[in-house]
């Protein structure tokens, strides 16, 4: 069975895919790549300018800014990864 791509647009120029096993980030430099076994998980800050942080259960981040209006959606995706965490 295939999961369906869940994709979610941060920006004009930034878009977040997520599959079920990788999360992508598309349009910043490149493409980024973490897999769920690394445990991935979207954080959010608010205000003035806004920024979504990626954190890596095993370490590292990778911020970036986002749209308000795109909130709801990149919420969506953050549950959906969420979700696809493996149980320890």
């Amino acid at each position: 069975m295939t999961t369906p791509l869940h994709e979610a647009p941060a920006t004009d120029s930034v878009l977040l895919t997520f599959d079920g096993r990788v999360l992508e980030v598309f349009g910043l430099t490149g493409t980024h790549r973490y897999h769920i076994w690394q445990e991935p998980h979207l954080e959010f800050s608010h205000g003035r300018h806004p920024w979504l942080t990626i954190v890596l259960g095993q370490g590292g981040c990778h911020s970036f800014g986002y749209d308000p209006h795109r909130l709801d959606g990149l919420r969506a995706l953050a549950d959906r990864l969420a979700r696809s965490r493996p149980e320890r």
